[in-house]
């Protein structure tokens, strides 16, 4: 039989008929999950009562989908079966399973997701005093460079409901970019600066009402010419995230490189900053010139640069979390303003997990006094550290001693627990999946934590970006970290093309 070929107009009939499909991103699995937070309403009941809500940003990375999303969890409407019987996620504290649950049926409802940009980051969550419900907020790297922001609200039988701010379930109308329409733009003296292309992290900052947001992407002048380089730490306001509050603060001045940035997390008087490997223009992808820098948070203008990569020779950095640390009468007398703080950071090239106590005094109002600091400790850690948490032994306490510092690692898929008081790592957690990893990594991610006051217990969310699940791993004993296990497993495994190491887009 004779093969007919299709005319051209036939061919761009039929290719018009597929592209005018749409084809949104599914409320019933992950698909890339990134960033994640966590939150039980207060009103709950305690951990004993609610598991709380889980969210997570999907970053749609092969880009199967037409954008990313934001889906909410009530995690105690999760089941399924086990021996024939219906099985929930047990509660934070109670007996674990004998072996980890496999939650498949997100049971999300259409109201509990919203559509992004692809290429999803972090993500933070801001409690909103004004009602006492949560925003959240997640960077997009695909184009316009978003940052979107989400409010949460609760149907009568608890169902959570997503919307963006500004209106809609479309996150992607109207959303914030960091790098179009920049008003400061055209009065800054350098065209097109500043911008913060690629945003990858996000931190919020109860205290001065402030969302910062680091960007992995060096800003040219002009734009696309790879010359006149800059980076910027941005900022919004929390409750009003719009171009109206937008601002940049630039991390290079004269006499510093510029570079990429990853994480910052939020002194008493500084901003500690971690740098990483960023795309420099046509140069590509280049190494980071930074590892950490300090932003004054009364004086942004000031820029400090402890010289790490001269002594442990890492190459660049991710995660940080800075806690304050005891100060006596006896100091606080001799000096009313003086700030111990120690900060916990994730480098790689060699992955480490470095502990550094700062000391300086932050003047109210006033720019902070040049800190002194020394490096307590660098331990090793699994390749690919990406994110961290603490889980402290004593919530609410300032003995950062009694910390556990969990970190997930991209590398070999795991979870691991350095335990401050010993000095060591003391468990590691495997999350990675029932395929080579070759081919199908697990790539452990993004990270939240429930460690709430009072209960001898702490509870990890994992994102495995590769597999596309969130596992969950209990503390059941917070004296003993080195039992963690994994509890569950949240969504459906990602599959994958086993030749071309790309995931097989499962709804077309």
């Amino acid at each position: 039989m004779r093969l007919h070929f299709l005319t051209p107009a036939l061919l761009l009939l039929g290719a018009c008929s597929i592209e005018s499909e749409p084809n949104p991103p599914p409320s019933t699995r992950f698909v890339y999950p990134s960033g994640v937070a966590f939150w039980r309403p207060p009103a709950a009941g305690g951990p004993s009562a609610s598991n709380g809500y889980l969210f997570v940003a999907n970053a749609n990375f092969d880009n199967c989908y037409d954008s990313g999303s934001v889906v909410a969890l009530n995690l105690d409407t999760l089941s399924t079966q086990v021996d024939g019987q219906a099985v929930t996620l047990p509660h934070l504290g109670s007996a674990l399973p004998d072996s980890a649950l496999a939650f498949e049926d997100l049971a999300s409802a259409d109201e509990s997701l919203v559509q992004i940009r692809s290429f999803a980051g972090e993500l933070g969550m801001w409690v909103n005093p004004a009602n006492g419900l949560p925003r959240l907020f997640v960077p997009s790297r695909a184009e316009g460079n978003n940052l979107n922001a989400v409010d949460v609200t609760f149907e009568a039988n608890g169902a959570p409901v997503l919307t963006c701010v500004q209106g809609g379930v479309d996150c992607r109308n109207g959303a914030l970019s960091l790098t179009d329409d920049i008003p400061a733009s055209l009065s800054s003296g350098s065209s097109g600066l500043p911008r913060a292309p690629s945003p990858i992290g996000v931190t919020v900052d109860d205290a001065s009402g402030t969302l910062y947001v680091t960007h992995s992407e060096a800003a040219d002048s002009p734009a696309k010419s790879s010359t006149n380089f800059e980076n910027y730490l941005a900022t919004v306001k929390l409750d009003n995230p719009t171009r109206d509050t937008l601002g940049f603060i630039p991390l290079s001045p004269e006499g510093y490189l510029y570079g990429g940035s990853d994480s910052v997390t939020v002194g008493a008087g500084y901003l500690y900053v971690t740098g990483r490997n960023f795309v420099a223009g046509i140069s590509g992808t280049v190494a980071g010139n930074f590892v950490l820098r300090l932003v004054d948070k009364n004086e942004p203008g000031i820029i400090l640069e402890p010289a790490l990569q001269s002594e442990y020779r890492i190459r660049e950095a991710r995660a940080a979390r800075v806690v304050p640390r005891p100060v006596t009468a006896a100091e606080l007398a001799a000096r009313p303003n003086f700030v111990r703080e120690r900060l916990y950071m994730l480098a790689r090239g060699p992955d480490t997990l470095l502990t550094i106590d700062f000391e300086y005094d932050a003047v109210p109002g006033a720019a902070a006094t040049q800190p002194f600091f020394r490096v307590v400790s660098a331990v090793p850690m699994p390749d690919g550290v990406s994110d961290m948490q603490l889980v402290s032994r004593t919530p609410g306490t300032s003995n950062a001693d009694t910390n556990i510092i969990a970190v997930t690692s991209t590398g070999d898929s795991a979870v691991s627990l350095y335990d401050e008081a010993l000095g060591q790592v003391v468990a590691q957690v495997p999350l990675v999946n029932s395929l080579n990893q070759t081919s199908n990594p697990s790539q452990a991610f993004g990270l939240t934590v429930d460690n709430p006051a009072g209960t001898n217990a702490a509870r990890l969310f994992v994102t495995n970006f590769g597999d596309g699940q969130v596992a969950i791993v209990d503390i059941p004993d917070l004296a003993r970290p080195q039992d963690a296990r994994v509890v569950a497993k949240l969504g459906t495994q990602q599959q994958r093309d086993p030749n071309q190491g790309t995931s097989v887009c499962q709804e077309n």
